[in-house]
């Protein structure tokens, strides 16, 4: 019997050349529809699309229980934040849009660089949240030094009412992400990214058990499952064996927590299981 789950971190790129590329690795296709329509057979009772590209195209026509972040994965430090502020605010006007994404590394700026500092406070006066890539990055031109997790405890300690989400927990940089989620209450860790490609989780498991050692230490180092939310980065992986792989990190009483219920507290969502595909 599958698990049911709440997607907090997919994506859907429109057949760019780096999805296409994701998708065919794992015999998926790189489209909303196949997305939806495949794992929504298998559990997905929602989710959250963390956006990419022009920011005025982003989160149009998402179903019934899908929510996203507007990613500004776009804005270079020479452009004038300023000039994004009224079609940021437009979006967290919405109540699909559950907040904003960074994208250091791929950006070349820190998470906690003054540029951003007015994206900051609309996300305060809208109760939204700050979602931001941290750890390895997809393409090798970026640099790595921006996105490392240390930077999210400025921005959680200046900002102590405002809700953060440290997606891919840092990954490799685990020891760092849990020391700045055990400092800060305020801030999340999604589990998307932690790995790529095919793989069988009971294979996996067994032939990777330092990698998975490595990662329950510091899970249980912090010792609140509440603090981490279930994400894919689809069309990273193949959602239903991510499902099986997460679960394995956590202990049976914590799961349904983990794969379902704690993105609703971290981006302020309403739970409702009328608004939420195949959730009955």
């Amino acid at each position: 019997m599958y698990k049911k789950y709440f997607d907090a971190h997919f994506h859907w790129f429109d057949h760019s050349a780096f999805s296409d590329r994701l998708s065919s690795n794992i015999g998926d296709l790189d489209t909303k529809e196949y997305f939806l329509e495949t794992y929504g057979r298998y559990g997905m009772t929602g989710g959250i699309m963390m956006g990419n590209g022009e920011i005025e195209k982003q989160g149009d026509s998402l179903p019934d229980g899908f929510y996203y972040c507007v990613g500004l994965d776009q804005i270079a430090c020479t452009d004038d934040i300023r000039e994004a502020l009224p079609a940021i605010e437009k979006h967290l006007q919405r109540e699909k849009c559950v907040g904003v994404k960074l994208y250091p590394g791929y950006v070349p700026l820190y998470p906690h660089d003054e540029f951003y500092v007015e994206v900051l406070e609309l996300l305060l006066k809208y109760n939204k949240t700050l979602a931001v890539h941290t750890g390895m990055l997809a393409a090798l031109s970026g640099k790595l030094k921006y996105a490392h997790p240390i930077h999210l405890d400025d921005i959680a300690v200046d900002y102590p009412e405002l809700r953060i989400v440290m997606c891919h927990f840092g990954n490799p940089f685990l020891a760092e992400a849990a020391a700045v989620i055990e400092h800060n209450r305020n801030v999340y860790a999604d589990l998307s990214g932690l790995l790529e490609g095919l793989f069988v989780t009971e294979h996996f498991v067994k032939t990777e058990e330092l990698y998975i050692s490595n990662l329950k230490t510091w899970i249980r180092y912090i010792g609140e499952p509440e603090r981490f939310l279930f994400g894919t980065d689809w069309p990273a992986v193949k959602c239903d064996e991510y499902v099986k792989f997460i679960a394995s990190l956590f202990d049976e009483k914590e799961i349904e927590q983990v794969l379902r219920y704690n993105a609703y507290q971290a981006y302020n969502i309403k739970y409702d299981t009328r608004t939420c595909v195949n959730d009955q």
